[in-house]
């Protein structure tokens, strides 16, 4: 209610209330603010949605992805390729262990760093359904077989690695392993031919 003051000279006046004491002020004032915060809130989560999507993809590695023959992996300076698969049951004097087959696996390795990098093929390992086998097979049919050995800068290196597999096996994989300190590897999907289909030597698929 506003005031009434009287000065010396008998005139009347109303004292009005400043405008930032007013109900209908402060009421303004919420209703804005609320207004403020919903829309920061709003964008707040969108930019948290962009950010997290953002760094879930930033994130993948070759770790996360399955190639296919003829795919090239590249991980912390090596690029690998398979660049064919091919299945054999042995010859007149060479067989795999009764119900596997021969699996020869040609792979291309590449040093895309600025040092000098060593390559093994204990670095692989054929996956059969889980189980993990080396690719040390001596089989004469096969030559260009995939050494031991170093690449400078740039530098590549082809060859052939031979394995042992169930001629039933439904999931067949080559795999390189990144380090003898964890089990994080880079997978190969390798397809497989049927035992009811006679395998040839190098065929490519």
């Amino acid at each position: 209610m506003a005031r009434k003051i009287k000065d010396d000279n008998g005139h009347v006046y109303v004292e009005k209330k400043p405008f930032y004491k007013r109900v209908w002020f402060w009421l303004v004032v919420v209703v804005l603010v609320v207004i403020v915060a919903a829309g920061m809130g709003g964008s707040g989560s969108s930019d948290s949605s962009d950010k997290s999507a953002s760094s879930s993809s930033s994130s993948a590695t070759p770790l996360d992805k399955v190639y296919k023959v003829g795919q090239t992996a590249s991980y912390k300076g090596y690029k690998i390729k398979v660049n064919s698969v091919s299945y054999s049951s042995g010859n007149e004097y060479e067989q795999p262990d009764s119900g596997k087959q021969y699996v020869i696996v040609n792979v291309t390795i590449t040093n895309d760093t600025d040092e000098s990098q060593d390559y093994n093929p204990y670095d692989f390992k054929l996956n059969a359904d889980g189980n993990n086998t080396d690719l040390d097979e001596i089989y004469t049919d096969v030559d260009n077989t995939l050494n031991a050995g170093s690449l400078d800068k740039g530098a590549s290196v082809t060859g052939n690695m031979v394995g042992q597999a169930s001629t039933s096996v439904s999931k067949l994989q080559l795999q390189y392993k990144t380090s003898v300190w964890n089990d994080k590897t880079v997978k190969f999907d390798l397809k497989y031919i049927k035992k009811d289909r006679k395998p040839r030597p190098f065929l490519q698929v």
